[in-house]
């Protein structure tokens, strides 16, 4: 073959070989972004139930830390996009798993008194890929995120049902 019939043949070579390593590369990138949200995830409901678990039951800032927000930040997450308190179920339960039904009622057997344990889950989350993928909607629904964990002080002693002096949450 001659030189001058051949000077076409490298740019297709790489027209081919360089879209599948785009491909592979993007691939690779959008898995390590999956890995880091998911991750995170249950970073986020292991450190809220244990806010949760401490702090007290009527305090707005737990989720707000949750989410790795600052206390005051009203905003979604800083760490996912996306992530807000809204998408977080912060449940309290009694000693048979029950749902209590009036945790900030201070007074009444069935409310604060009743919480043994503090559950904070993520349910249907959605992570957004960067570059679509033939074949999904460009989101993928993550499994649920979750973490129980029994009561501690949920802020206050709970002998006298007051309110320690602590920093806040």
């Amino acid at each position: 073959m001659r030189r001058k019939g051949m000077q076409g043949v490298y740019v297709v070579e790489f027209a081919i070989v360089g879209l599948l390593l785009f491909v592979l590369l993007f691939g690779v990138l959008e898995m390590g972004r999956l890995y880091f949200t998911v991750n995170t995830m249950d970073e986020v409901v292991r450190r809220g139930a244990r806010l949760a678990a401490v702090c007290n039951i009527q305090d707005v800032r737990i989720l707000r830390r949750a989410i790795f927000n600052e206390a005051e930040a009203t905003s979604s997450s800083s760490l996912i996009s996306g992530l807000e308190t809204s998408d977080l179920q912060l449940e309290y339960f009694d000693k048979d798993g029950n749902p209590v039904t009036a945790p900030s009622d201070l007074t009444s057997a069935t409310g604060f008194r009743a919480i043994r344990f503090v559950r904070l889950r993520v349910v249907k989350f959605p992570f957004n890929l960067l570059i679509p993928i033939p074949g999904f909607d460009g989101a993928i629904t993550l499994p649920t995120f979750q973490s129980t964990l029994p009561r501690e002080s949920l802020g206050r002693h709970a002998e006298s049902g007051v309110t320690p002096e602590i920093t806040p949450c």
